[in-house]
């Protein structure tokens, strides 16, 4: 399953996703976190694609937030400086941070 193209469809879910994240800066991780909830399924076909990349995480969650970035203005988000953040395995990533506006 293609990342960017299944994010295209969804993007009023997206917005609902970012809406609902509080405080109002987030992490990429805060986000994938409830993405992943609510798209479980999709979420885990996503990684099981791309596992031959050597890194199925990084590769699904790096497309997810080059989508965020491509489309700030409609989300209404900016970005805040890259920062730590405890990935799925428990490890600390300095990541991409955002903020709602």
């Amino acid at each position: 399953m293609d990342v960017i193209t299944f994010l295209k469809g969804h993007h009023p879910e997206i917005t609902e996703i970012i809406n609902g994240l509080s405080p109002i800066e987030f992490s990429s991780h805060d986000f994938i976190e409830k993405f992943a909830r609510m798209f479980e399924r999709e979420y885990i076909e996503m990684l099981y694609d791309y596992r031959t990349t050597g890194n199925a995480f990084k590769t699904v969650h790096s497309a997810i937030a080059k989508y965020l970035s491509q489309n700030m203005a409609s989300f209404n988000i900016v970005k805040n400086p890259k920062g730590p953040s405890e990935h799925v395995f428990g490890n600390i990533d300095v990541i991409q941070w955002w903020r709602r506006i």
